[in-house]
């Protein structure tokens, strides 16, 4: 699976918006290209005057953001005010819609079906970098479980005894570049780019994409437009498209180091595509301004249909929200965090000033039980399922998410979003109850004895917890706003059931820190809210026993692991591996990873509170917009935005 997608940088703290440096009211628009009237030169006189037909003035799109890039450089631009920048000039190479692919300069994606992804059986040798039962990078030695030749299953691997050669199976895929595809310099676009690209990542490992790198064997050219790519032994996943290298201009950037590009105008500031624009300037603090490109693949389709686009950089929602009332924005991107501007944006759309577009999976937001602490002392208040399905019977989620204006549809019962294909609507739910989850609590030995639910529980013969210890635990929450709410909000739902809470709000960087220094992934805390974001494959490796954080060899991620509750089971562990490491084509991947949520949802390593969303806005009549998912690539649709008459095309 695209592991880099599921790590750390996919750990969201609240939805924050970041200062920013005040941009200008006004910004410098491209002048409009007219052809000036020839003068007459008869000597006749002349007839009765006419009017002059000028040329149409050129079209202008502009898109608000709500942060400046601090470069577009591909292989150092991960904010998505970038990415948005980047899909202007780089369209494609594959798109993912509603979580579907879509190739866009490849004539298919490879799939068992057409061919272009196959498996071969090859010899394995002692020392030999390969992926082990659980999905793992690893040399082939001595006491190493691995997936020998035909095995697709957690379980029937064998162990190396490191007497002899192995047969394993290899995952290869083939990508073809569509024909006609050029350089906005007019060079063609060939195979030599992609693999281009993929040397510029390696140089860069382990900063960029390095389970990807790790895994793969090699990457080449068979041809023009034919690009080859080979696994390491042992290696499968179903996200084929992620494994084609998006291609960067070696014709132009060969004479520049990789240690050099990140600083190179012509890489990080103007970067030439083969998407539907070409950068003409960046103007720092301002905008960056683009103009269409006369050689992009698709303009005989009329695309894009706007002669100049300018990304303008905003300061903050209010200022959005007046450019686009002021007609100086047509569309205000997800990056301006319109989300706190709700009510606003509701008027803005009831005097038909403006539309709005929401996705409804950016991130999920939940409440981690302490189940397995590091210090062996520390009491487990959560290492009894039984606890866990109490605590989700006194929490009301539906309250937490009353006051948004997409209520209900924040909800969700697993690690991924129901708009997911992937999703399992059979997941086991818990409707709010307070009755039921005090009852639950006191068949397992958390004690009432004076009757009174607003008093904390008492241990009496609760496993692992010694009897007389009172039920008060810590909460930890992010000093964020909104989380702080939630908490505030939490803390008398959980003591109706007799469970006390300490709140305990710090900064993002201090309680999400890396252990042993991190109480959250130093696994020492009770609870724990914070929000991860929702992925392209339901991320059930955040809950992996052989994610769990501590110190290594005793854990193999060291502190780089993401499973901080501790939660550990092989049922688990089972359906999820198997789930990350089939083929997306195979009959096993849907159902493993259903398996593996049916799991979550009984266990409850943690508690999905609610998703969070992102907003963006535009002018009541563009057209063109489609993006219903967070998992979308950036501005996708962009060189078939339009507005005014030209929506009725």
């Amino acid at each position: 699976m695209h592991f880099n997608i599921l790590l750390a940088a996919i750990l969201l703290v609240g939805l924050v918006s970041c200062t920013q440096k005040p941009a200008s009211s006004t910004i410098s628009l491209p002048t409009p290209r007219l052809s000036s009237p020839e003068q007459a030169t008869s000597t006749t006189p002349a007839p009765a005057a006419t009017a002059t037909i000028l040329p149409p003035a050129d079209r202008l799109l502009t898109i608000c953001l709500g942060r400046e890039p601090a470069s577009l450089y591909y292989y150092d631009a991960a904010s998505t005010a970038a990415q948005d920048v980047l899909s202007a000039i780089y369209d494609g190479p594959v798109d993912i819609q509603n979580y579907s692919e879509r190739p866009v300069i490849l004539e298919d994606l490879p799939s068992l079906a057409n061919g272009g992804a196959r498996i071969q059986p090859v010899e394995v040798n002692a020392g030999d970098l390969i992926v082990d039962r659980f999905g793992n990078p690893a040399n082939l030695e001595t006491g190493v479980e691995y997936r020998p030749s035909g095995c697709t299953e957690y379980t029937c691997t064998d162990t190396y005894t490191g007497d002899q050669s192995v047969r394993m199976d290899q995952l290869i895929l083939d990508f073809k570049l569509l024909p006609g595809v050029s350089w906005s310099d007019g060079t063609p676009l060939t195979s030599a780019d992609s693999v281009y690209s993929f040397e510029l990542a390696h140089s860069l490992y382990p900063t960029v994409q390095p389970e990807l790198i790790r895994r793969t064997q090699s990457y080449l050219a068979l041809d023009e437009s034919t690009v080859e790519w080979t696994g390491i032994p042992g290696y499968q996943d179903g996200n084929y498209h992620s494994k084609f290298f998006t291609p960067l201009p070696l014709h132009a950037w060969k004479g520049i180091s990789p240690e050099e590009l990140p600083t190179t105008e012509a890489a990080a500031r103007l970067p030439i595509g083969w998407g539907p624009y070409v950068i003409d300037q960046w103007i720092a603090g301002d905008h960056i301004s683009l103009h269409k490109n006369p050689l992009y693949f698709r303009a005989e389709e009329n695309l894009p249909r706007f002669d100049n686009l300018v990304f303008r950089f905003v300061a903050s929602p209010d200022e959005a929200l007046d450019a686009l009332q002021a007609g100086e924005c047509d569309l205000i991107d997800q990056t301006a965090m319109l989300e706190a501007q709700n009510q606003r944006l509701s008027e803005l759309e009831k005097t038909g000033q403006a539309q709005s577009f929401y996705q409804l999976d950016a991130g999920w937001e939940q409440l981690s039980f302490g189940i397995q602490p590091l210090d062996s002392q520390q009491v487990s208040f959560f290492n009894n399922q039984a606890v866990r399905q109490a605590i989700a019977m006194c929490v009301d989620r539906q309250a937490l998410v009353a006051g948004q204006s997409l209520g209900s549809q924040l909800l969700t019962d697993s690690y991924t979003a129901p708009s997911n294909p992937l999703y399992y609507t059979g997941v086991k739910t818990y409707a709010y109850d307070p009755q039921a989850g005090s009852a639950l609590l006191a068949s397992v030995g958390w004690q009432d004895p004076d009757n009174d639910p607003s008093t904390p529980r008492i241990a009496q013969g609760v496993p692992g917890v010694p009897d007389g210890t009172t039920f008060i635990v810590d909460y930890l929450v992010s000093s964020d706003a909104r989380a702080q709410a939630d908490a505030q909000a939490i803390q008398p739902m959980l003591a109706q059931c007799g469970i006390a809470t300490q709140i305990i709000p710090s900064t993002p960087q201090e309680f999400l820190a890396a252990g042993p220094d991190g109480p959250v992934f130093g696994r020492a805390f009770d609870l724990a809210q914070f929000a991860w974001a929702v992925s392209y494959e339901p991320a059930c490796n955040l809950f992996l026993t052989s994610e769990i954080p501590g110190p290594y060899p005793e854990y193999p991620k060291g502190w780089g692991g993401m499973n901080a509750s501790g939660f550990s089971d092989p049922e688990f562990d089972q359906a999820c591996v198997n789930a990350l490491f089939s083929l997306s084509d195979s009959p096993q991947h849907q159902a493993q990873h259903f398996q593996a949520q049916e799991v979550f949802s009984t266990q409850l390593p943690a508690l999905p509170l609610y998703l969070h969303y992102n907003v963006s806005a535009a002018r009541p009549d563009l057209c063109g917009f489609s993006s219903t998912s967070a998992v979308d690539t950036p501005l996708w649709y962009l060189e078939q935005l339009d507005y005014g008459n030209g929506c009725s095309r």
